[in-house]
């Protein structure tokens, strides 16, 4: 898709004002107030104008900015333009339903998307995803809705906007090589995905192939069977008890419509060799906590993943959502083929697209409300990768080779260097009965919190999950210095004060938490998102609620206003402190 003057929009409503405001990419402005009535004809026109010149794009705008804009272009008066901004807040009304109740159709043609469902993450708002960016000023909207507004207020209104505009382009910024990747697949499938999450977009794009296929009605009532492939096979007690507890058992749906795992298997721990695992209907997983692993000179850590494994299994089995038919596996294999044939060709922008379609549709598989909803094809997929990995696991245990962690997709093993060749016959073996596929990675070391939190040293850097990962949207910031400190010490000896003291990027030092209801730090109120260092003098931030401390705030100094000029006093010795139960954490003593 072709876009002109990119430019992000936002919204603010009040019994008597309406904004609309607009900020380009290159930071130029524009906006239209009306105060107390209707927009003047002439501004209409105007709004229309810059519609029309523009491709728009803004943060859950086609539920609440579109609308909006839209009843404004109508002649709506400021009262009536509250009371549906009331009506899309209380009753959580999607953009199509509040366009059919208000009677709004397009009046104009412009381009618009809306970056919200394209942003990763789930239920994050505005302002944390600006706390995760370091956005530099972090505001909640400063004068309670439904207020009847002075004209000071008014700009200050306007002011707080022009900030939502500002995070709005940073995130739009943060995501560009995801929407670059919409575009392209827009032009690809004729279909506008611009707007559509990773998992929404599979579900059109595979959609496409059946157009008038129906979303399953299934009733709440209906139990499944898990029917088990003729490659699972176990030895030993503990392993045929689970699957003889799978076979029998007849699964139920929950409320949400998804599957329900059975007590007996929740409970179950299965012990092998000197790991224990728990399986579950989010994939299995070890169960280790506190360990570090370095191998000697004699010994090889090997971390193998299943390629692909959810879709090998998919395509490998033969499963396909009954409404769609086999036509589903001749659509999705040669999605899945493409995507390979363009990794091997070196076409990133098509592989990366066809990952979003491949990953995304496993997910609507469990969702009711999609046309691929399928919960008794999501069991079949995740109880068969995680029987099929411990059927490989307890054959390497058995074969003296030590598994000391796994999850979902992969394991990692403890191999001594002389019985590296069994490992891999062993592996190789698997390989050909299942018809999956393993990729080696080799680690110079392993640190584990638990299955969930980890540091990989490889041979050229690092790969860490949970409080290990990258920063990024996806998790908030948690004193980065600290992660920093951690790894230079495991990875090169570099002591922990020197990582500490010698930083001077004030993000590094940054924590954030979304707060119920609100923060309050010495009488001053925060917003619901708030950030802040460890500093000498610090104190704790507050909930405005009800007093009780906000979880790890002892210390704080609000860094809610990052361009504020003041000099923060940090206290490193706390951020030591932190990076020493890091490295407890992670069986790192002595330290």
């Amino acid at each position: 898709m072709k876009f002109k003057n990119l430019t992000a929009v936002d919204c603010e409503v009040y019994p008597n004002y309406f904004l609309a405001a607009f900020k380009s990419l290159e930071g130029k402005t524009f906006s239209l107030e009306a105060r107390d009535g209707a927009l003047s004809r002439k501004d209409i026109r105007r709004l229309q104008r810059v519609l029309c010149q523009h491709t728009t794009f803004g943060f859950n705008s086609r539920n609440y900015d579109i609308p909006i804009i839209l009843y404004a272009i109508k002649g709506a008066t400021t009262a009536y333009i509250h009371k549906m901004s009331e009506y899309i807040i209380n009753e959580r009304s999607p953009g199509w339903m509040t366009m059919k109740k208000f009677d709004l159709y397009p009046s104009i043609h412009w381009q618009h998307f809306d970056i919200q469902e394209p942003a990763p993450g789930v239920m994050v708002g505005l302002k944390l995803y600006g706390a995760r960016m370091h956005s530099p000023r972090l505001q909640d909207l400063p004068i309670e809705p439904g207020t009847i507004l002075t004209t000071a207020q008014m700009d200050d209104i306007k002011d707080y906007c022009e900030n939502d505009l500002d995070t709005t382009i940073d995130l739009f910024n943060a995501i560009r090589p995801q929407l670059d990747l919409r575009s392209e697949m827009s032009e690809q499938y004729g279909q506008d995905l611009m707007s559509k999450s990773d998992a929404q977009i599979a579900e059109a794009v595979l959609k496409a192939s059946k157009p008038d296929v129906k979303r399953p009605d299934i009733s709440p009532n209906k139990r499944f069977r898990y029917n088990t492939p003729d490659f699972i096979s176990f030895k030993t007690q503990q392993l045929q008890d689970a699957l003889n507890i799978i076979e029998e058992h007849r699964f139920e749906l929950d409320g949400r419509g998804s599957i329900k795992l059975p007590d007996e298997l929740k409970k179950m721990k299965i012990k092998l060799g000197a790991a224990t695992y728990q399986m579950g209907i989010g994939g299995l997983h070890s169960t280790e906590k506190k360990q570090a692993i370095v191998p000697t000179s004699s010994q090889l850590l090997c971390d193998r993943d299943v390629a692909s494994y959810y879709p090998a299994i998919i395509l490998n089995l033969g499963l396909y959502p009954k409404q769609f038919g086999t036509r589903f596996l001749r659509t999705y294999g040669g999605i899945v083929e493409q995507r390979l044939e363009a990794k091997r060709s070196g076409d990133k922008v098509t592989a990366d697209a066809l990952k979003i379609t491949i990953n995304g549709s496993f997910g609507k598989l469990g969702s009711k409300y999609s046309a691929l909803y399928a919960p008794d094809l999501m069991m079949a997929v995740t109880l068969t990768g995680q029987l099929a990995l411990l059927m490989l696991i307890e054959r390497l245990e058995d074969a003296g080779v030590s598994v000391v962690s796994a999850n979902t997709d992969g394991f990692v093993s403890l191999v001594e260097k002389e019985d590296y060749q069994t490992y891999d016959d062993i592996c190789f073996d698997w390989e050909l009965d299942t018809g999956f596929d393993l990729e080696e990675t080799q680690y110079k070391a392993l640190y584990s919190r638990d299955v969930n939190n980890y540091l990989a040293i490889t041979e050229d850097g690092s790969k860490g999950k949970g409080i290990f990962a990258a920063p990024g949207l996806m998790k908030n910031p948690v004193a980065g210095t600290c992660v920093d400190a951690a790894k230079a010490w495991v990875i090169e000896g570099t002591p922990i004060n020197q990582t500490i003291e010698s930083c001077d990027d004030i993000t590094k030092f940054i924590t954030v938490r979304r707060v119920t209801g609100g923060g309050v730090w010495r009488d001053q109120y925060l917003g619901k998102v708030v950030r802040w260092v460890y500093g000498k003098g610090g104190s704790p931030i507050t909930y405005k609620k009800n007093g009780n401390k906000v979880a790890t705030s002892d210390g704080a100094v609000p860094v809610m206003d990052r361009g504020a000029a003041r000099v923060l006093d940090i206290d490193h010795g706390k951020y030591i402190e932190m990076t020493n139960d890091i490295l407890k954490s992670i069986g790192v003593e002595n330290v």
